[in-house]
């Protein structure tokens, strides 16, 4: 499956890149933490600000139907990622007639 042909998320889009870390507090106020893992992950927050009916049915059956990885390519560096979503929701609203607002999270594998 591939990523839809819709218009690229707005500017607003945000990321950040992740470890988890297995945190413990004691009580003479000492905090001890390793890392979980050993990988690091990226994750991005899509957001579309006024996103077309037609591109949200596009986008919706993508985001039903894809069960795997697939390859999104970022837009503003060009770079491309395996990614899958990071949340089983899709989140949007209505902003004008014909028109939405929607985000999405995503992360590499």
């Amino acid at each position: 499956m591939a990523w839809p042909s819709i218009a690229a998320p707005t500017y607003t889009t945000g990321g950040e890149i992740y470890l988890p870390i297995i945190r413990t507090e004691f009580e003479g106020g000492y905090v001890q933490s390793r890392p979980r893992a050993t990988r690091w992950t990226r994750r991005w927050n899509l957001v579309w600000t006024a996103m077309t009916e037609a591109d949200f049915q596009t986008f919706e059956a993508y985001f039903r139907t894809m069960r795997t990885t697939d390859t999104w390519t970022e837009p503003v560096t060009s770079t491309s990622y395996t990614f899958r979503f990071s949340e089983g929701s899709l989140k949007w609203q209505h902003v004008n007639l014909g028109v939405r607002s929607l985000s999405v999270g995503i992360e590499t594998e």
